[in-house]
């Protein structure tokens, strides 16, 4: 392998002046937010938002290190825009446009997160309160019975949304567990990774569920490839010694009579039609209850609002362009993972760690999607952003020499190292 000098520092974050300061503080003030509901995230954003702007204006060079996301992301919004323009229901659609600002979070995190001690701390940050919101969903559902008629909703309301959240969470945690070298570090993310793990359990949502194994299975395959069978073999067992109530719920995601799975499918269907009536910019972004009625078969009784399925709810409502623009921006959301991730995770590291974590827990996040609308909900996309924001700032944080261009993330598995727990 071609060897090259490390990438150059990023420019700084946040400046020491009172309004850097303040600045830094809201940043850590949202990211302790993310793992709760989303009125604090909001406003945590909202002010991170108003007081890093005017930084930007004054010194337009703090904001000269593009990420991956921001064409995707200018492209997202773009096809949201379009697709509201030409939706059933205009004045509905075009009120949710403003979710198409949500991927700056990519840029607004990865610029508070390029110093590496600030950086750290908005991780470990992070971490805390990702490890109490999940505890926080543990005792509710024990107070309230502790079954499937009780589904840990966290603080944030709704068992899938908080599921969504342990998902990404946890991957996280998993990849910082497994790579970080400081032990301090790895125990504390094995900590909240086996803490956001059981709290996902009694959510008894199977796509997230289903979600975590893709996540796990990405994370051991960057590292400890061989390990695979053992992973398959665990998760066997565990379903096989889970109570009842749980072995049932896993085993009803493969049964296709299963009456939920049967929604899903005529959900989907009728999903498709609307794609065909309408594949340019689909029927728009208003909520699809009224139009759902119009295309879902004799048979559906649920009147659904969303198709339960990230790429038939994206054809639906906004056709070939939204298709394309969201590939777009998966696409860059990977990158800006992944960049250099290969020597990387053969230095190992805490960054190195964070950055697999979030790249295998987007993962498990977009296989989930298969299965629910995770990308439409503002809460997970809250995190996701901020997750990949500060994965692209982590490149900083450590210095390995990274491989030549073309390289990029092919090889991930012999790259890493072989010593990594």
């Amino acid at each position: 392998m071609i060897e090259r000098p490390a990438r150059l520092p990023l420019p700084p974050g946040p400046p020491d002046t009172p309004l850097g300061q303040a600045a830094a503080g809201s940043f850590l003030l949202m990211v302790a937010s993310l793992p709760w509901s989303i009125a604090p995230m909001s406003i945590a954003a909202g002010l991170c938002a108003a007081l890093t702007l005017p930084l930007w204006v004054r010194r337009p060079g703090l904001v000269a290190q593009r990420t991956p996301v921001d064409l995707p992301a200018l492209g997202w919004l773009a096809a949201l825009v379009l697709s509201a323009a030409f939706a059933l229901d205009r004045t509905a659609s075009l009120a949710r446009v403003s979710k198409g600002l949500m991927p700056a979070l990519v840029l607004l995190a990865a610029f508070h997160a390029r110093d590496p001690r600030r950086g750290r701390r908005a991780l470990a940050v992070l971490l805390v309160s990702a490890g109490l919101g999940a505890t926080f969903g543990l005792g509710a559902f024990a107070a309230h019975g502790a079954s499937h008629a009780a589904r840990a909703r966290g603080a944030v309301g709704h068992y899938m949304t908080f599921a969504g959240q342990l998902l990404l969470l946890a991957g996280t945690a998993a990849g910082v567990a497994v790579l970080a070298r400081e032990p301090r570090w790895r125990a504390g993310a094995a900590a909240g990774a086996a803490l956001g793990a059981a709290a996902l359990a009694v959510t008894f949502t199977r796509s997230a569920w289903i979600g975590l194994a893709v996540a796990l299975a990405v994370l051991l395959g960057a590292v400890r490839p061989r390990r695979l069978p053992a992973l398959a073999a665990v998760i066997a067992l565990a379903l096989v010694a889970a109570p009842a109530p749980y072995r049932a719920r896993a085993l009803s995601a493969f049964d296709p009579r299963h009456p939920v799975n049967l929604e899903r499918t005529y959900m989907w269907q009728a999903g498709l039609r609307m794609f065909g009536d309408h594949p340019l910019t689909g029927v728009g972004l208003q909520d699809l209850k009224t139009v759902y009625d119009r295309y879902r078969p004799p048979q559906a009784h649920e009147r659904a609002g969303h198709l339960h399925s990230v790429p038939i709810q994206v054809a639906a409502s906004m056709g070939i362009v939204g298709l394309m623009a969201f590939a777009w921006l998966v696409f860059g959301l990977f990158r800006a993972t992944t960049r250099d991730l290969a020597p990387a995770l053969r230095a190992g590291g805490l960054a190195a760690g964070l950055r697999l974590g979030v790249t295998a827990a987007f993962s498990g996040f977009l296989v989930a999607g298969l299965f629910e609308w995770n990308f439409g909900d503002e809460e997970l996309l809250y995190l996701l952003f901020t997750l990949v924001g500060l994965a692209w700032a982590a490149r900083g944080w450590e210095a390995p020499a990274v491989s030549a261009p073309g390289e990029g993330t092919a090889g991930l598995a012999a790259a890493a190292p072989e010593h990594a727990p």
